[in-house]
C-alpha cells in the first residue's frame, strides 16, 4: 500500500534534533506494516498529480491555520476534495482534520476557550468497524487554539473531549479526522509544552505534568491501519 503524507510544516530544527520529524513520527505510528510511505510537500504545492496516485493519505499537523491566507493551503484543500471525491482513504491530525473539515464546507476558528495542550480524554461517542479495537475513551497530546465549530453536511462526530466537541470526525465514510496528536513524542512535547509557556502560563505545568499520562497512540494507528484497509 501507498499511504501518502501530506506535509504541511517543518519544525524548527531545535526541535528536529530532539525528536526527529513528522515523518518519522507517521512511520512509527504506523509500525511494521507492508506499506511505503511517500512525503509531499503541500507547504510548496508538492502535491500528487492525482488522488490516486496513493491508496491512502494523512495529512499532518501544522503551525498553520487552515484560514490563513496562503496560496498553497487553497490548493491542498482543493486536493483534499478531489481525495473525498475519488473514496480515496484520508485520515487528518490537527491541522490536517481542520482542512478536511474547511475542504468539505466546515468551519474552522480560534477557539474561544483557548490552547488546548497537554494529554486530554476523548470519549467515544460512536463507533465504527475500523475503531478496532473498541474503547470508551482515548487519551492524546494536544497542541491547538484552533477547532472545528460547524461541521460540514453528513459529518459525523465520533468522539469529543470537554476542550473540544468535535475532536473525532468522520467526514464520509473513507475521511476521519483527529484533533490530538497520535504521532507525537513525548520528548517533542515536552518540550514544546515548555516553550509556549508565555502564550499559556500555569497550563504550560498542568501540560507537562498530563505526559504522565499515557497516550492511546497505539489504538488511533490501529483505527487509521484499519480504515485505509
Amino acid at each position: 500500500m501507498r499511504i501518502g503524507l501530506l506535509l504541511c510544516g517543518h519544525l524548527p530544527d531545535r526541535y528536529s534534533s530532539i525528536a526527529g520529524e513528522f515523518p518519522e513520527w507517521v512511520e512509527a505510528l504506523l509500525g511494521d506494516t507492508d506499506s511505503s510511505l511517500i512525503v509531499f510537500d503541500a507547504t510548496v504545492d508538492d502535491l500528487p498529480s492525482d488522488p490516486l496516485v496513493c491508496d491512502a493519505y494523512i495529512i499532518s499537523g501544522s503551525a498553520s491555520s487552515v484560514y490563513d491566507d496562503d496560496p498553497w493551503i487553497a490548493e491542498l484543500e482543493e486536493f483534499v476534495r478531489g481525495v473525498a471525491r475519488s473514496g480515496v482513504p484520508v485520515f487528518g491530525i490537527c491541522f490536517g482534520h481542520q482542512v478536511l473539515a474547511e475542504a468539505l464546507g466546515g468551519t474552522v476558528e480560534r477557539a474561544e476557550i483557548g490552547w488546548g495542550i497537554g494529554v486530554h480524554t476523548m470519549r467515544v461517542n460512536e463507533n465504527r468497524s475500523w475503531m478496532d479495537p473498541q474503547v470508551e475513551s482515548v487519551n492524546l497530546m494536544m497542541s491547538h487554539q484552533d477547532q472545528v465549530i460547524e461541521l460540514p453536511d453528513d459529518a459525523v462526530v465520533l468522539g469529543s473531549s470537554d476542550h473540544c466537541e468535535n475532536y473525532l470526525v468522520e467526514f464520509t465514510p473513507k475521511a476521519v479526522g483527529i484533533q490530538g496528536h497520535p504521532e507525537f513524542p513525548v520528548a517533542f512535547a515536552e518540550v514544546l509544552y515548555e516553550d509556549k509557556r508565555e502564550l499559556v502560563g500555569s497550563l504550560a505545568d498542568d501540560a507537562i505534568a498530563s505526559l504522565a499520562t499515557t497516550a492511546d497512540s497505539d489504538i488511533v494507528a490501529a483505527w487509521i491501519r484499519n480504515l485505509f484497509g
